[in-house]
């Protein structure tokens, strides 16, 4: 419990004031809760004495039924704040979390599956949520009746009683708790298994038109249920501790029920209570069964917070190795990069997949990478974008290593375009102007232009605005290919790099966007990824990347006066023509 308020205590100080109303307003309600009792025990005791008026009845009346309206009211404007409050907690985690994953590198991305991501965002953020939100209610409203009752009980009814009835529930409710702290170990196994489960039905969401391909929807939801039923498995376990478990609380209360009825009759012939008394006595008694059932639903709340608040804390605790540093640099422009043997090797990787790798990039150069696959390519283009730290060696940006440099700065250098193409279910307009969503509409058009996309509009359901499919499934392949290159040229790069982004079109189309860029692009730098020379031949320098080290570099003239890997893959490649 202390564990899940440290962790939202900036929370509850931001907005104390409402927690000060709502505790105020429990505690108003509490007391309501517990006068009925009272009041109906002193009326018998007065009917009993032959005490009874008219004008007392009346007024007896009155109360018991404004006694209820005034708990309808509390309690609504109470609950209107609780949720109002549970909402807005949700909120500002959810957007803590988000924010977070923004500033994570793509290594923590290695470690952690998208299931396993979204599951905490949304089964344990609810569970944290719905345990906040609820232990205020749970702990004030219950232990306040709780409090209150037995106050009432040994002040005004007899202290003897409450001693005998009341004093098994503390210690019983602390026994149960004790062992119900085991459960914890079956919740996290549970939510292990909840994100493996939401793993796989991402997955297969997102791979749905291969396994259709490859006919292999059986297979599939085979490995689905397999999936569902261990999340079941798991739950049930769960269910089945919870159903032994919980009657126990009944036993307690049944207990304290019938010490308090027998006890309460011993006194009573032996005069030291009334029939009102003992009435009253076992109407708090009967009260107390509520908040005891609720406390105990609330320990299981909290217990199962505490897993969450653990994994979620997990992820909020995670530092990017790529981030900013207290003196990092602001940088709009560049002259020089100069890679100055580079190796990386993945996190996870055993070898290092470019090794040694040197090279320079004037402002303004167009810059190809050829190599057969495999050969470090993509990996060698990336550094740019700072997405892992280098191993060893260095990248200077004008005579500064890139790590002095902030990192949003570096990215927003480059306009890169992938190997595969992420398209949002939007339309075809605001999937490009994610490159830059304040250009204007003619850069908007230029970008169009220069990708060779207007072509496709015409054959489009409604133009520019046509809604994409999810993933740009409504696409074909050089279509997905174009409007990405779009998105990167709406955000006039410094840098633009197409990482063999040109696979997808055909060799027409491919010289028409060449030509664009050179039109375009003349003066900027641009570094193509490419399989097909033709979409290098006129770079001014050529690299080629071999088992991840340079082998050859120079004009494609010069290449080709050349023996070696690029002479006899152009050789291959025109012979194919």
């Amino acid at each position: 419990m202390s564990n899940i308020f440290k962790k939202i205590g900036w929370f509850i100080k931001e907005q104390w004031k409402t927690y000060l109303l709502m505790l105020i307003l429990l505690l108003s309600i509490s007391s309501i809760s517990l006068a009925p009792a009272y009041v109906l025990g002193r009326a018998i005791d007065t009917i009993v004495s032959g005490g009874l008026t008219e004008a007392s009845l009346l007024w007896l009346v009155i109360l018991l039924a404004l006694l209820p309206i005034a708990r309808y009211f509390l309690s609504f404007l109470y609950n209107h704040l609780s949720q109002k409050t549970a909402q807005l907690l949700s909120f500002k985690l959810r957007k803590k979390y988000l924010s977070h994953l923004f500033d994570m590198d793509s290594q923590f991305y290695e470690s952690y599956e998208k299931g396993d991501l979204i599951s905490r965002v949304t089964a344990d953020l609810d569970a944290i949520t719905q345990a906040a939100s609820s232990m205020l209610e749970g702990i004030i409203f219950n232990v306040g009746v709780i409090l209150f009752a037995i106050t009432i009980m040994s002040t005004s009814i007899s202290w003897k009683l409450a001693l005998i009835s009341v004093s098994i529930m503390p210690i019983g409710l602390t026994l149960l708790n004790m062992i119900r702290n085991q459960k914890r170990k079956y919740i996290k196994r549970h939510r292990e298994i909840y994100a493996d489960m939401t793993e796989k039905v991402l997955e297969s969401v997102e791979g749905q038109k291969a396994v259709r391909a490859y006919v292999q929807e059986d297979n599939d939801l085979e490995k689905q249920y397999e999936a569902i039923d261990r999340d079941i498995n798991s739950w049930r376990y769960i269910v089945k501790y919870e159903n032994w478990f919980n009657p126990l609380f009944e036993v307690i209360y049944g207990i304290a029920y019938i010490l308090a009825f027998g006890f309460g009759i011993f006194f009573i012939m032996d005069q030291q209570m009334t029939l009102g008394g003992l009435i009253t006595f076992v109407s708090y008694i009967g009260l107390l069964y509520g908040p005891i059932i609720s406390i105990s639903t609330i320990f299981s709340q909290i217990n199962n917070a505490t897993i969450s608040v653990d994994r979620f804390d997990e992820i909020m605790k995670q530092i990017p190795d790529v981030k900013n540093e207290k003196d990092s640099k602001n940088i709009i422009h560049f002259d020089e990069i100069e890679f100055k043997n580079v190796t990386f090797k993945y996190p996870f990787d055993k070898q290092p997949v470019i090794k040694n790798i040197s090279f320079t990039i004037k402002n303004g150069q167009t810059i190809g990478i050829v190599g057969p696959t495999g050969a470090g390519k993509s990996t060698l283009i990336r550094q740019l974008l700072r997405e892992f730290n280098v191993t060893d060696g260095q990248i200077f940006i004008d005579g500064s290593p890139i790590e002095t440099y902030k990192v949003e700065d570096i990215r927003n250098l480059v306009g890169y375009v992938p190997q595969s193409h992420m398209l949002f279910k939007r339309s075809v307009e605001d999937n490009i102007m994610i490159g830059n969503p304040r250009a204007s509409l003619e850069a908007l058009d230029k970008a169009v232009k220069i990708a060779d996309f207007e072509k496709d509009l015409h054959f489009l359901s409604d133009d520019i605005h046509t809604m994409v499919g999810e993933a740009g499934s409504t696409l074909s392949g050089g279509q997905k290919q174009r409007l990405s290159i779009a998105r990167a040229l709406i955000k006039d790069p410094d840098i633009l790099i197409l990482d063999d982004s040109l696979s997808a079109v055909d060799a027409k189309t491919e010289d028409t966007i060449i030509g664009h860029l050179k039109a375009f692009r003349a003066g900027r730098t641009n570094i193509i990824v490419a399989h097909r020379f033709s979409a290098v031949r006129d770079a001014d320098v050529i690299l080629v990347l071999e088992g991840g080290r340079i082998t050859q570099r120079g004009t494609h003239d010069e290449l080709l006066r050349t023996e070696g890997w690029y002479k006899s893959q152009y050789i291959e490649q025109m012979t194919m023509r």
